[in-house]
This record gives C-alpha cells, structure tokens and sequence, in this order.
C-alpha cells in the first residue's frame, strides 16, 4: 500500500510541475510584451492617484441630476450646521425633513375668534 500512496503523491506533483510550466507559458509571453512596451513607452505606467482626468473631475465637486437634488444636498449641509447654532440659542428650531410628523408631534390649531359661516 505504501508503494501506491507514493506512485500517487509523484503522479500528483507531477501533474503541479506540469500545471506550472503550462501556467509559466501562458503568461509569460504576455509579460514579455508588458516589458517591452513599458520599456518602449516609460511614461505611461501607471499613476498612483488615477488619470489626470479623472482627478480634475474630482476637484470640481459633486454633480447632481436635477435641481432636486442639488436642494436636497443643500438642505442636508444646512441641518448639520444648525445643531451647532442651536446649542448657542436656546430657541427651538423645527427642522423639516428629518423624520414624518405624527397626529401627536403637531401643533395645536388655533381657533378663530369669528365664528364661521360654514359652522352653521
């Protein structure tokens, strides 16, 4: 049995000797290319913070599809600036938006001194 376990672990290294030679094969003509061209053409490697374009495109900010959008990311850097104004003046400021208002989170209606006309 120790004959058969041996035969097999040699076919197996083997078969990873022959893998990797075929494997050395395959990329090695492509490497060769890389080299060659990188030689050629040594300006053209790779830059570490992506293309010149996509770096200009970057530095003049965000865009937006609509003019929805661009309020709605307005009214967001407006809500993180206003806790910090508020801590300052006592006032409650009601900011909108932030979550759905409930039957008990409104105010109270104010009622008419005039009685109306549609009441009857």
């Amino acid at each position: 049995m120790s004959t058969e376990a041996a035969e097999v672990k040699e076919i197996e290294e083997a078969t990873t000797e022959e893998q990797q030679e075929m494997h050395d094969t395959v990329v090695s003509p492509e490497k060769a290319e890389e080299a060659k061209l990188k030689a050629r053409y040594p300006h053209l490697g790779a830059k570490p913070g992506g293309s010149d374009l996509l770096r200009k495109r970057l530095q003049k900010g965000p865009k937006y599809f609509d003019s929805g959008d661009y309020n709605m990311a307005k009214a967001k850097m407006k809500n993180k600036q206003l806790p910090a104004a508020s801590a300052a003046a006592p006032e409650k400021v009601e900011i909108t938006g932030d979550h759905i208002p409930t039957p008990q989170d409104l105010p109270q209606r104010k009622t008419s001194l005039m009685a109306s006309k549609l009441a009857g």
